[in-house]
Formats: structure tokens, sequence, C-alpha cells
């Protein structure tokens, strides 16, 4: 009975703040691939004693070559969901990597812009927010709304994992 009632505590704080795990170590890992402990994305959190909270995101964009992106920016939670104003900004992309190799340079500022460019075309501009809703395997379904209108083309599955677990960024 006390573990019911404390999976139910868990939900509950999970519903108000939806960064609840990121605050206790966890990362979110989209589109977990649970037996290879693989994920397409993975997302973490580190909370600023000014209060900001900096979103830090890397992306598989391509399989074959094998393209990563890491990218920054600052989020905020309201009513719920985990929000930023002007995501996908060309300053927000940290690194690029192309089968393991950083590009640096010219190179680097290149596809940063088109990355940038693509994103504001692909998924649009203004406030981008993600809310968590749990399913019953334990995981997560993210979704997206960019300007308060629903992007289901973005809507993804989400597992609260710990890295230190082995688990990482890969196809």
């Amino acid at each position: 009975m006390i573990s019911v009632a404390f999976i139910g505590l868990a939900l509950s704080a999970a519903s108000t703040d939806p960064l609840a795990p990121a605050r206790g170590g966890q990362v979110q890992c989209y589109t977990p691939d649970i037996p290879r402990k693989t994920c397409r994305a993975i997302g973490s959190y580190r909370f600023e004693v000014d209060g900001r909270i900096i979103n830090e995101a890397e992306n598989m964009l391509n399989e074959e070559p094998f393209v990563v992106m890491r990218a920054r920016d600052d989020v905020y939670v309201r009513d719920g969901a985990v929000c930023a104003t002007d995501a996908f900004q060309e300053g927000h992309i940290q690194s690029v990597e192309v089968d393991g190799a950083k590009l640096e340079g010219a190179n680097l500022s290149s596809v940063r812009s088109r990355l940038a460019a693509g994103f504001r075309e692909g998924i649009g501009t203004g406030e981008y927010c993600s809310t968590y809703h749990a399913e019953a395997d334990g995981s997560f379904r993210a979704i997206v709304t960019v300007d308060g209108v629903r992007r289901a083309d973005s809507e993804d599955t989400v597992l609260w994992v710990r890295r230190e677990d082995g688990w990482r960024v890969a196809p």
C-alpha cells in the first residue's frame, strides 16, 4: 500500500513540476530503445542559482553519416509545460559532429545557419512548449505546441533515464 501511495505522490509531483526528475539528476531520452539504451535525442537541464533553467540538448540529425547537434537554450516552466521563446536560434547551436568529428570555423557557421533556418521553416517561431503525459509503460508522451498550436509532427516518446546507466544518443 505504501508503494502505491508513493507512486501516486511521484506522479502528482511530476505533473506540478515537469522537471522534477531532472532536479534528481535524470535526463530525457527521446525515442528510447530500452534494450540498447539508446535515444534519438537527450535533453538535460541545469538549474542556475539565479533561477534560470538551461536545457542542453543532444540530437541525432542523421544516422549515416552519424550527425549529432548539441544545443543550449534557456527554458521556463509555465502551466505544467517546459517552454522556450524563440527556440532553435543559430546561437543556441553549440556544436555539430559528423561521424565523431566536430565541425569548426566556416563549416560550423554554415551548418548552424542552415540548421536554424530549417528549424524555423519546419517548426516555426515563437513560444515552443512541451507537456509530458504519463503512459502506462512508464514513459511519457511529449506533446508540443508552437505559439499555442499543437504540432503532432513533433510529438515523441520520452523516458527519464540516468546517463551513468549507459544511455546515449545513437542510431
